[in-house]
């Protein structure tokens, strides 16, 4: 892992997926919780921290105030009123998101490079390798990893880090895409330590 060229995207690690009280929790919960995925990600990320391994979150967040991008947001998340801006359940989830962090702004999509600056950051990084977690593996996060794959990006799912709603899908995206546990990326980290 070359510490300059790569980064690790966070893609709607948020409350509404792993709080209890939301409907978006309750489809993943089974995963999210056998497969430990928060403190696995916590480790991955203050491990990271620790070796200054840039990190990108990427919220998606639902703002009603802001009509030109409101209207571009899939009808599901609307109706559902997950993400919300100003409720807990756009929060980042605790303790994933730290000062210092990169954010994603302006999405509209499950595709984190429509309509934000995510392809910004990672140019002005110069960036070559995607490290990505978060939620869900099969949607938003294998949507972003086609996109970026497309536009000649090395991108890595974090297998244990992400989580979606049934455990043959989440297998299936871990065999589609290449894939890296936590533990091994760490190791890779702690490789290369500056």
């Amino acid at each position: 892992m070359n510490h300059i060229e790569s980064v690790i995207l966070v893609v709607e690690f948020q409350k509404t997926w792993t709080e209890e009280g939301s409907f978006f929790h309750f489809l993943i919960k089974n995963e999210y919780i056998n497969r430990e995925i928060y403190k696995n990600s916590k480790k991955l990320l203050n491990e990271a921290r620790r070796n200054n391994i840039k990190i990108i979150q990427s919220p998606f967040i639902i703002d009603k105030n802001n009509i030109k991008s409101y209207k571009k947001i899939p009808f599901l998340p609307k109706i559902l009123g997950q993400f919300k801006a100003g409720t807990w359940r756009a929060e980042y989830t605790d303790g994933i998101f730290k000062e210092g962090d990169y954010v994603v702004t302006g999405r509209t999509n499950f595709d984190n490079t429509i309509n934000s600056n995510l392809t910004q950051i990672l140019e002005e990084l110069k960036v070559k390798t995607v490290y990505i977690m978060g939620f869900t593996t099969d949607h938003c996060v294998a949507e972003t990893i086609d996109s970026l794959l497309k536009l000649g990006y090395i991108v890595i799912l974090i297998k244990d880090a992400t989580a979606t709603f049934k455990h043959s899908t989440q297998f299936k995206m871990e065999k589609k895409y290449q894939s890296i546990s936590v533990n091994q990326l760490i190791e890779v980290i702690n490789s290369y330590k500056i």
